[in-house]
């Protein structure tokens, strides 16, 4: 009598366990990409330093590759002054 609700039964319950298994893989990169971009500023925290301890010792960016490497890089309200 209820052969004929056993498809579609079957077809939803397909449909949401491959819902749930892909929002849950969309929460694990979401996971991954929040970590990688806290390194990453962590990283550029620390580059900031270093070229700013360097200018201050007297390395001039502008006169060297790294200069270039340095301002492709730098976000575009950075103030060298």
């Amino acid at each position: 009598m209820v052969e004929w609700l056993l498809p579609s039964i079957l077809t939803w319950y397909r449909e949401n366990i491959m819902r749930k298994i892909k929002l849950e893989k969309l929460r694990n990169v979401c996971k991954e990409l929040e970590a990688a971009e806290r390194k990453v500023d962590e990283l550029r925290g620390v580059k900031w330093n270093l070229v700013h301890n360097l200018k201050d010792d007297g390395h001039d960016f502008t006169a060297t590759t790294e200069g270039m490497d340095i301002v492709l890089s730098s976000s575009p309200s950075f103030n060298w002054s």
